[in-house]
């Protein structure tokens, strides 16, 4: 009976750390009534042209259009600065950002939402693949 619950144990925390992996590939914040939100395309970023999509929502949960969302990166483990770029609105409350990231290494990725005055920002540290 032990040696089950041990298995099961094991099994729960296979599961989370699978989970934690899956969840490192997003990136979410919410500062000022805005709700901001980072996903990758492909997931997890591979080396090349990367896909970033921001959603943004305000704190009623509804989609902000017209936003300035901006997009810089870095590379911690080298100590330099990446590619940074501007959002394309989709007009629903998404944007899409375009990097070209040249190496496969831990990438930092910070997200600035600028709306009606207000200002949010969502960071997140995410293995980019060769």
């Amino acid at each position: 009976m032990r040696s089950i619950a041990v298995i099961a144990v094991v099994a729960l925390l296979g599961a989370g750390c699978s989970a934690s992996r899956v969840a490192s590939s997003t990136g979410t914040a919410s500062q000022n009534g805005l709700a901001v939100s980072m996903s990758f395309n492909p997931s997890p970023p591979t080396e090349g042209v990367q896909a970033l999509t921001v959603t943004v929502r305000d704190a009623a949960g509804a989609a902000v259009k017209g936003a300035v969302v901006k997009v810089t990166t870095s590379m911690p483990s080298m100590s330099m600065d990446g590619p940074s770029a501007t959002g394309t609105d989709n007009s629903n409350g998404t944007y899409t950002v375009r990097l070209l990231l040249q190496y496969a290494t831990t990438w930092q990725f910070v997200t600035t939402v600028s709306t009606g005055g207000k200002t949010a920002r969502a960071q997140v540290n995410q293995e980019v693949k060769s």
